[in-house]
């Protein structure tokens, strides 16, 4: 009999719930099992709910998913599957996988940063991805060539480029001379680096306006305030701000300290709209200088002045066309289900 496969979900976060769902469609649903957590809307013969935590760590349901991961073990052996894919990092990830490792099923996980971004949870996800890494997986999927060549079994690591979302604006467009910083506020993800090319943006005859759009502390907020064409909304952004927002910007922004992949990145994309950003961690490997966007040094913001001067609405329209056509090649949905179709088929046939 044919072994299935199992697409494993635990996390709530809706865009690696979108990536779920996009890989889950690009097998027959006849070889699929697929586990999720309870919040995500997903219903068939083959859909179980796996987690029941909130948090991707720990929460009060954890023991919960403790005590449920004996049953799924069991719904994992009677269902044959021969491949699992964890495609999210989640503390009941490890609960599962631990109990199917006598049963010698091929153990696939997603990583998405291998090294993580400083900050509370730092420690404890550096240590589920060594464990991760060391014992429980034999494959793991990475977003970053350039993280990947830094792990002492690269062997193990396969490189696929984030993928799964939907497209929003499929024609060039101009823009209205903003920039966009969006996202989660972190303190890696440089705000304070902005603030700096705003003021000398600002020391120019340019006529750019500037959006901060995310929840989190901006230490900095006063100094952003005092200038005319700063917008800050700092607060919880809803979907229909979000098309509002990457609509309306000529350019998304990410002056990180520091970075494996970005999603910002490719939703950016999928609103027709390029990107500067600084040349650190893996945003080279999704932004090429010149044709989606602009790559410069760290904290080089003279550098993001000249271009913003050599950029006329010509240019920025073909910036904008190049973006249309890289997201259908590399990122869109129809991307990702061929990506992981003959990924998973290459894994299947081996069972």
């Amino acid at each position: 009999m044919k072994k299935k496969l199992l697409i494993i979900c635990n996390s709530t976060n809706p865009d690696l719930v979108q990536y779920f769902l996009c890989k889950s469609k690009s097998v027959s649903s006849q070889d699929v099992v697929l586990f999720k957590n309870r919040d995500i809307e997903l219903e068939g013969d083959n859909v179980y709910t796996s987690s029941y935590t909130k948090s991707a760590f720990f929460d009060k349901n954890v023991f919960l998913d403790l005590l449920r991961s004996f049953y799924l073990a069991f719904i994992v052996i009677f269902q044959r599957v021969g491949v699992v894919h964890f495609t999210t990092a989640h503390i009941s990830n490890i609960f599962l996988s631990v109990l199917l490792k006598p049963f010698y099923i091929k153990q696939i996980f997603t990583i998405h940063d291998l090294i993580a971004h400083p900050g509370k949870k730092a420690a404890f996800i550096n240590l589920y991805n060594k464990f991760v890494s060391n014992i429980l997986a034999d494959e793991i999927i990475a977003f970053s060539k350039k993280e990947i060549n830094k792990q002492s079994k690269k062997e193990k690591f396969i490189y696929l480029p984030l993928s799964g979302f939907e497209q929003f604006i499929d024609k060039p467009k101009h823009g209205e001379r903003t920039i966009l910083f969006f996202g989660r506020i972190e303190s890696y993800k440089g705000l304070s680096n902005l603030l700096e090319l705003i003021k000398k943006v600002n020391n120019t005859t340019l006529q750019y306006s500037f959006i901060i759009a995310g929840k989190g502390h901006i230490p900095n907020i006063d100094e952003f305030k005092q200038y005319d064409n700063v917008e800050i909304i700092n607060r919880f952004i809803s979907d229909e701000e979000v098309t509002k927002l990457f609509t309306k910007a000529t350019f998304t922004i990410l002056p990180y300290d520091s970075a494996t992949q970005s999603g910002v990145t490719i939703l950016s994309y999928a609103y027709a709209t390029p990107v500067i950003a600084y040349d650190v961690g893996a945003l080279g490997e999704y932004i090429e200088n010149e044709k989606n966007g602009f790559l410069v040094n760290y904290k080089d913001n003279d550098k993001i002045i000249q271009i913003l001067q050599a950029l006329d609405s010509n240019n920025i329209e073909t910036l904008s066309y190049n973006v249309i056509n890289e997201f259908n090649q590399k990122f869109s949905i129809d991307a990702c289900k061929k990506q992981y179709n003959n990924f998973y088929t290459k894994r299947m046939e081996n069972q």
